[in-house]
């Protein structure tokens, strides 16, 4: 609803993954580049990890979109799966069609499909999203899949991409890991590549004006968000939408405690009003009842504020919208609601 507002021709927050959107820090240029190394390696196998909301699915799309060349890339986002049916999905991404459920027979299709691909000079690659899902006899079915040798060395390639627990399934297979060329892991991003992050992707979204975030509001969004992409999306477009509804052109940074809680899920302490003491009850009366009535006036102050906003949002929406005639006040037009009968009332 703000784009018109701050003159933006698009979004510059969304929490869904935009690949044309991704701030390539130095460790996600760092990671892109594994990727497409395992893709036109003969021995490509990498495992990239990182924290909820890094960029990896970004990442990926990324690498996706700029693939060029005589290649069969399988990717694969769901990964909730029986060990049959990550077969069945590999053969579905193939374009095969899966013959019976039978484990063993959609193996053997699978070996005679990545035998083919060898025999054409066409590398396989296995994308997997998600992977930290992957079940022990999912990786052992990939382990398997990568040790199929064809003249050129193993018959496909695999990325697999997850959360951090990845590596620790990953490294639970000894045969699995010797395999693995590279392991890598994003973490957040630091202070300067987070103020570096918001003007990007403000710039992409069209905005040409003055800095909207200052320094101090974006040193405030990294420490909430410990530079994890995904929720400085969340933080900045909490504080547009609260510029937007208050008819303000400047960013306010006393509105990131209004919205932490609802935006992140967390309980913000107030330590300026709240004694250090652990249980209500052990504090004397006066002292209880003065905390207790703090607490109520922080809330209906929170309760005004966003009623304010939503009033603010709808008298915005009115004048967006133009206003519609009665249906009885065009000609010809009649009320569609019938006045009750007397035995109806």
């Amino acid at each position: 609803m703000y784009l018109d507002f701050f003159g933006l021709h698009r979004h510059p927050f969304r929490i869904t993954p935009e690949d044309d959107f991704i701030y390539m820090s130095q460790q996600h240029s760092r990671a892109y580049v594994y990727m497409s190394s395992a893709i036109w390696s003969s021995e490509g196998f990498v495992v990239i990890s990182g924290e909820i909301g890094s960029g990896k699915t970004t990442l990926l799309k990324k690498t996706i979109r700029n693939l060029e060349g005589d290649l069969k890339l399988l990717n694969i986002s769901y990964t909730n799966l029986e060990s049959k049916d990550l077969f069945g999905l590999i053969l579905r991404k193939a374009g095969l069609e899966v013959e019976t459920d039978s484990k063993v027979a959609m193996l053997f299709q699978i070996t005679e499909y990545l035998e083919l691909m060898a025999a054409a000079g066409t590398p396989v690659v296995l994308a997997i999203d998600e992977a930290q899902n992957l079940t022990r006899e999912n990786l052992e079915d990939i382990r398997m899949l990568i040790g199929m040798e064809s003249m050129g060395g193993p018959s496909m390639r695999v990325i697999l991409l997850g959360q951090p627990e990845l590596k620790q399934s990953v490294s639970s297979i000894p045969q699995l890991c010797q395999r693995v060329k590279l392991f890598f892991h994003l973490e957040g991003l630091t202070a300067a590549e987070t103020a570096e992050y918001v003007d990007y992707r403000l710039l992409v979204s069209g905005h040409g004006g003055n800095k909207l975030f200052d320094d101090e509001t974006v040193k405030e969004i990294y420490k909430m968000s410990k530079g994890i992409p995904r929720l400085i999306n969340k933080l900045c477009d909490g504080l547009m939408m609260c510029a937007y509804s208050e008819d303000r052109p400047f960013i306010d940074p006393y509105d990131l405690q209004g919205i932490r809680k609802d935006l992140l899920g967390e309980d913000v302490p107030d330590e300026t009003s709240k004694p250090q003491t652990s249980n209500k009850r052990d504090q004397p009366p006066e002292i209880r009842n003065r905390v207790e009535a703090n607490e109520s006036s922080g809330s209906t102050e929170t309760l005004r504020r966003i009623a304010e906003a939503l009033e603010s949002i709808d008298s915005r929406l009115a004048q967006m919208v133009p206003e519609k005639k009665h249906l009885t006040d065009r000609p010809g037009a009649t009320n569609s609601v019938k006045p009750l009968s007397p035995g109806q009332k």
